[in-house]
């Protein structure tokens, strides 16, 4: 299997540079197929990325805008990324629907989808998990990404802080958000066995943030930046 994906690589690499030329900046997309060159020095990972949210639970609401749509849609380029990369990829939903639907109310449904969601986490052939999310506040000056991280696995930390770095370097130069280790309040994370984080890409509260979180570029941008960030975590 590895002989393959070493022979596989250059090729998907070829293939990814055209297409991120195409996308991103000459620089970005440089520097991820360039990490390519590293991959084969170990069996592939199996990542499991979380997009947050879904069905009847749209998480943050600006309006029209609803987190869910966004979640899924960086997720979706995420795992295409990851996948071109050699990597083995899961998602934790490929659509617009929650994981379950038990329950007499939304607040029980809502709770018999995060035990199914930390199921998936904790499955014995995951080796990283990544959320993907967006953030809301009072404030509509808030803007830039954070990540958290689980504090299970010291993995974790060392994940939340590649992912801090890449974003940063790519595509939020002026963000000063620390990465934060996971309280009660994210149960998934706070519950998580295999290593684990969750980005909030950015603030839908924020107009002009948000207004860039709707577009097609920008979230590849987003999507391009946390594997880039993977890409350092695992070639460490």
């Amino acid at each position: 299997m590895r002989s393959f994906i070493k022979m596989l690589l250059p090729i998907c690499a070829l293939a990814l540079c055209g297409v991120l030329f195409l996308t991103f900046s000459l620089g970005s997309a440089k520097r991820l197929v360039k990490q390519t060159d590293a991959l084969p020095k170990r069996t592939p990972a199996r990542v499991l990325i979380d997009a947050g949210h879904g069905g009847e639970d749209g998480g943050a609401v600006v309006g029209d805008v609803l987190e869910k749509e966004i979640n899924l849609a960086v997720t979706r380029d995420v795992a295409d990324l990851l996948t071109v990369c050699g990597f083995d990829v899961a998602l934790t939903r490929s659509g617009d629907e929650a994981l379950s639907l038990e329950g007499d109310d939304i607040k029980k449904r809502k709770y018999n989808d995060m035990k199914l969601r930390l199921e998936l986490y904790n499955s014995p052939d995951v080796d990283a998990v990544i959320s993907i999310h967006q953030n809301k506040f009072s404030d509509s000056a808030s803007h830039g990404a954070q990540v958290f991280f689980s504090p299970n696995r010291e993995e974790s930390e060392f994940l939340a802080e590649c992912l801090k770095t890449a974003v940063k370097e790519m595509l939020q130069p002026d963000n000063t958000r620390e990465c934060k280790r996971a309280g009660s309040e994210i149960f998934l994370l706070k519950n998580a066995k295999n290593p684990a984080v969750l980005v909030e890409c950015g603030f839908l509260s924020n107009r002009a943030e948000r207004e860039k979180l709707l577009t097609d570029g920008y979230q590849k941008q987003l999507a391009l930046a946390v594997v880039t960030g993977f890409l350092d975590y695992y070639q460490s």
